[in-house]
């Protein structure tokens, strides 16, 4: 292509945008913003500005000061999102989870009101479609997304939730706010989380947390059935306790990826 037309057509703040994300990807640690701004060669307001432009559209978090991407990264190459080291990781864990309850299992982290897959046994259909890596699904009605948001700070939880309007999905999925948020405290005290009917007539699946080494939630780990084949109580007394087992295989994998280096999720 013509230098004049590339110089011509080159979109810089995109190209920022990118940069940065490239540099928080090869930082061991989350970043400040003057590291940022170094690392990205520019000023520090031009690095602000990208970081907030990225953090409003869900991509970058901020803690205390501190700047560090987000799982939504991940959905921008989901075609290798299955490759990513620490989902790849733990990928054996899943597969051997499934085989073991011949149902599929899942491993998904919260993007807004939605989650998405970032590893999962894909061999078994449980929905009409066939879900895999870097596929969403309603949190609201979903075991492993009503996991995630009773995992939320209530204040960011309501932030999330205000003026949002829950589409009935199955004949179970909960379409009131308020009755929402009863069973989201329902269950964060219980640590798990079940959805009957709430997908799909006859789904039935089951969640619990994943915690990195500080406590924080960063995903969620499920199984998912019909009616046919389990009940719901099946669930808690037959699968739960299996699937506790594998989750702290999985959240032995993130001891080990932060003992080397990974800073968090």
């Amino acid at each position: 292509m013509d230098t004049d037309i590339q110089k011509r057509d080159f979109a810089q703040t995109l190209a920022r945008g990118l940069a940065c994300l490239e540099r928080l990807a090869e930082a061991d640690t989350p970043l400040t913003c003057t590291q940022v701004a170094h690392a990205m060669d520019v000023s520090r307001a031009a690095a602000r500005r990208v970081l907030l432009t990225l953090e409003s559209l869900g991509y970058v978090r901020e803690e205390r000061g501190v700047y560090g991407g987000t799982p939504k990264v991940l959905s921008l190459g989901r075609g290798v999102l299955g490759r990513t080291s620490v989902w790849n990781a733990a990928a054996s864990i899943v597969v051997a989870l499934a085989d073991r309850v011949n149902e599929p299992c899942s491993i998904s982290v919260l993007e807004g009101l939605d989650i998405m897959f970032v590893s999962r046994d894909s061999t078994r259909r449980v929905y009409t479609s066939r879900l895999g890596v870097g596929d969403r699904l309603p949190a609201y009605c979903s075991a492993s997304g009503k996991m995630l948001l009773a995992s939320l700070p209530v204040a960011e939880l309501d932030r999330r939730l205000e003026g949002i309007v829950l589409e009935k999905q199955g004949p179970a999925s909960v379409t009131d706010v308020g009755d929402l948020k009863t069973r989201l405290d329902e269950t964060r005290q219980a640590d798990f989380a079940r959805a009957i009917d709430e997908m799909e007539n006859g789904t039935i699946s089951i969640a619990v947390p994943l915690r990195e080494r500080s406590g924080r939630v960063v995903a969620a780990m499920s199984v998912a059935s019909h009616r046919d084949r389990l009940s719901p109580e099946d669930l808690t007394s037959n699968v739960l306790p299996r699937l506790r087992e594998a989750a702290r295989e999985v959240e032995g994998v993130f001891r080990d990826f932060q003992e080397r280096g990974w800073a968090s999720l």
